[in-house]
């Protein structure tokens, strides 16, 4: 290497230590723009004392005030009266007092602090303004509030993230909109689609309803809320819960997710599923995936329960009307009943129960291919089966000997929920064993024995019941029948055509709902 090429070296090294630092720390330092008047500071050495309509400016970031202490040596600022820092087009802060460093870009704001942008104003004590990730904070209370609309908001602690525009809330929080109030203990609201984001539980009260959550957000803007980890609404005679909620508060439309329940205290109706659709006014409600209706009364409870309800009002009558399908179970007392699809009329109080609907009532079943029942003041009150209608009497201890009833139809009545009578109408048969007590042998013990089996033909014939048991018979034509011992009856006469005797499908009443 020449001595030239060596000196030429030498001097880039040099400019590549000490220079740059020099460059970049002129462009790090706060620089002075303006004041009326600038005097040296006599308590701090290398300081700026400057007076009157002071500027000012690092990097993006521009402030003024009416007074200030410039300590060059810190590349540090005390800014006081009319305070006013500005850092582009997305953030302007006011205060009485203020330090900043230029060397973190982080402002402290004392007394009076303000901030403002094309949307909201925010009123504080004290904030930490920190420029290098535009964020602000605050931990000693504030107040926000929308310069477009009546929307205000109080918390303990805060921050503010500028490029974002998004606010995050904690500690006692409180906000009012002319549609709503919410109290939360921790809440982010992203100012540019208006929403607020629930981080903790979290209450919105409405003009006649409220809404709890633990997380979630909520568009002040379109009034639609998104929920989760278990959100309840509440209004007037009626509360909804589900683990996750949607709810359209404008259009009055509401769904939830898994474990859904609405409880309507005015009907004291309870609307269990995984899934639920609530239309305006609550006209409309349609439950899916372990769909149950629960209607409680002083003596008991009628549960209906399917793959699908859909539960609606007629708009011509104002009358409710419910339609289950798909693996259809209703309960009510000692009545269980499974069919493929039922419809109910608030109007005619009549339950239509399709497809080889079965019922079991105590030890006795009925099915037919179709059946009508009478459902008012909260009980059943009469059952009409069509098409190839039978009852099966099960005699306890006793898998081989049934009663046995079948006709074109037949009407059950009941009182209480139990069977209190049965009337077959046309092409009536019966097999019925009657009973008698006989006590055993050297003991008072009473037990009851079948005599035999009575198999009767008419066209019509009224049993009447007690306790599930027959107790009167009456032929209403001309019968023909016969009489078997108990040990002289035939093997085909056990037994009449469509027999099915299916209490493994009898539905089992829940512990607890």
């Amino acid at each position: 290497m020449t001595k030239s090429q060596h000196i030429l070296w030498t001097a880039l090294l040099i400019s590549a230590v000490f220079i740059p630092r020099q460059l970049f720390a002129q462009e790090d330092n706060i620089r002075l723009v303006f004041a009326e008047d600038v005097v040296n500071s006599v308590e701090h050495p290398n300081t700026d004392v400057a007076r009157g309509h002071v500027e000012f400016k690092h990097g993006t970031t521009r402030l003024f005030c009416d007074s200030a202490l410039y300590f060059r040596d810190f590349n540090l600022v005390h800014a006081y009266s009319n305070v006013q820092i500005n850092q582009g087009d997305t953030v302007n802060l006011f205060c009485d007092s203020l330090k900043y460093n230029g060397n973190t870009n982080i402002s402290k704001l004392l007394s009076n602090v303000r901030f403002r942008d094309n949307e909201y104003l925010m009123l504080t004590d004290s904030l930490e303004y920190d420029g290098n990730r535009s964020v602000g904070y605050y931990t000693n209370h504030a107040h926000i509030s929308s310069i477009k609309n009546d929307m205000k908001l109080t918390s303990v602690k805060g921050y503010y993230y500028s490029e974002s525009k998004i606010f995050y809330f904690k500690d006692s929080v409180h906000l009012e909109d002319e549609k709503y109030e919410l109290f939360a203990d921790t809440l982010e609201f992203r100012t540019i689609p208006s929403e607020a984001h629930f981080h903790g539980p979290t209450t919105i009260l409405m003009d006649t309803s409220r809404l709890e959550c633990k997380k979630g957000f909520y568009n002040t803007k379109t009034g639609i809320a998104n929920l989760w980890s278990g959100a309840t609404f509440i209004e007037k005679g009626r509360i909804l819960y589900a683990d996750s909620l949607y709810f359209d508060q404008p259009n009055d439309i509401g769904e939830g997710f898994c474990n859904v329940m609405l409880f309507d205290s005015t009907e004291n109706v309870r609307f269990l599923a995984d899934y639920m659709l609530k239309k305006p006014d609550n006209a409309a409600v349609t439950l899916k995936d372990n769909a149950r209706i629960l209607q409680y009364s002083e003596t008991d409870t009628l549960r209906l329960a399917g793959d699908t309800i859909n539960y609606h009002k007629d708009t011509l009558t104002d009358q409710q009307i419910s339609i289950a399908e798909n693996n259809v179970s209703i309960i009510k007392g000692d009545l269980f009943i499974l069919c493929d699809s039922a419809y109910f009329s608030e109007r005619d109080s009549i339950l239509k129960l399709h497809k080889e609907p079965i019922l079991w009532n105590n030890t006795t079943q009925l099915f037919s291919d179709s059946m009508h029942a009478s459902y008012y003041d909260k009980a059943f009150h009469e059952m009409t089966m069509y098409q190839n209608a039978m009852l099966i009497g099960e005699h306890e201890g006793d898998s081989i000997h049934y009663d046995q009833m079948k006709g074109k139809k037949m009407i059950a009545s009941l009182d209480s929920n139990q069977i209190s009578s049965i009337h077959i109408i046309a092409n009536a048969q019966a097999l019925y064993y009657p009973e008698e007590k006989q006590k055993e042998d050297s003991t008072t013990i009473e037990k009851t024995m079948l005599k035999g089996a009575n198999r009767v033909d008419c066209n019509s014939i009224l049993f009447r019941f007690l306790d599930g048991d027959i107790q009167s018979v009456a032929f209403l034509d001309e019968p023909t029948s016969v009489f078997y011992p108990m040990n002289q009856i035939p093997e085909k006469e056990l037994f009449f055509k469509g027999f099915s005797w299916e209490i493994e499908r009898k539905p089992l009443r829940p512990i607890a709902e």
